[in-house]
């Protein structure tokens, strides 16, 4: 065996304990510069690298070096392989349809009819123009006519909803509310949220929002519980973790992840959510809605159990 290949098969060897360990631990990558702000969201995708280690291994032969690459398969497994296998569609026999959708600023009147079309009693907007409230109000009037927004989240509803108030999640502008969705099973209190924006050069802002937003979340005494928007954060990014230990993630009812950003030329990051507490799960779908550079969700929710 020459020296080049011994060489090949131990770089195939050690790469593939750094794979596994950089998906077991990803969250450990300390955030300098942004690094661990990505590692963290694209954390899946790493799965990519057991393909480029496959095709290194084909080169370097030995069977050795082929087992290895079950390391990182199975690292990738355990982490992230049960969220891309889909979730059991459930009829509801009393529940709730949720519909969530960042505009972007541009989707509002559009976006907001095409959920109506959905079928969903609550629809939530985040990222709406100043003033352009009035006129997605006015749009769904005959379908959706009780009506609560602040700042660029708004919520629609063909229930009546009552509790309404803006969230302070330490910015100076209102980015998130909190109101009841007064259902035929009784009142199920909902969350809507737009979080600020994550870069490598700085997320503070939404790293500070979603640490607020958990604390709300779990002071709250209600026993159901929906929280739906943009979140700017992957279920994968270590300051989403706050959140997701106080609501239950729904999964996407097909294969794959549930990514919703950005729309085009192809969807990478899963920021939008639909987080339930006491709430039973029937069914989330991704869907087109308008123009925005974000996919809608559109979930089933049973409530029935919980009445």
């Amino acid at each position: 065996m020459t020296a080049s290949r011994i060489l090949a098969r131990l770089l195939v060897i050690l790469a593939s304990l750094a794979l596994a360990a950089l998906m077991v631990f990803h969250q450990q990558v300390p955030d300098v510069a942004g690094l661990g702000l990505v590692v963290d969201n694209l954390a899946p995708w790493l799965g990519l690298g057991i393909v480029a280690l496959f095709l290194f291994a084909l080169a370097a032969g030995g069977r050795g070096t082929f087992l290895m690459l079950l390391l990182p398969a199975l690292a990738w497994s355990l982490s992230f392989g049960g969220q891309v296998l889909p979730t059991a569609q459930r009829v509801t026999v009393d529940g709730l349809s949720i519909a969530t959708q960042n505009v972007h600023g541009r989707s509002d009147i559009d976006s907001a009819l095409a959920l109506a079309d959905t079928g969903a009693s609550v629809i939530a907007l985040q990222e709406i123009e100043q003033g352009r409230d009035v006129e997605v109000t006015a749009a769904l009037a005959q379908t959706h006519p009780y009506f609560y927004s602040v700042g660029t989240v708004g919520v629609w509803s063909s229930y009546p909803l009552a509790n309404a108030e803006s969230l302070d999640l330490g910015l100076d502008w209102s980015r998130a509310l909190r109101l009841d969705v007064q259902t035929a099973s009784g009142p199920v209190r909902f969350y809507t949220v737009h979080a600020a924006s994550a870069r490598p050069t700085g997320h503070a802002d939404r790293d500070m929002m979603l640490s607020n937003l958990a604390r709300y979340i779990a002071r709250d005494p209600a026993e159901r519980i929906i929280a739906a928007g943009d979140f700017n954060a992957t279920a994968t990014d270590r300051h989403f973790a706050p959140v997701a230990r106080e609501l239950e993630q729904m999964r996407y009812n097909g294969w794959g992840l549930a990514l919703t950003w950005p729309r085009t030329p192809f969807a990478m990051l899963g920021i939008d959510h639909v987080m339930t507490r006491g709430v039973q799960h029937a069914s989330l779908q991704r869907i087109d809605a308008g123009n925005s550079d974000h996919f809608a969700l559109v979930a089933e929710l049973e409530l029935a159990d919980d009445a």
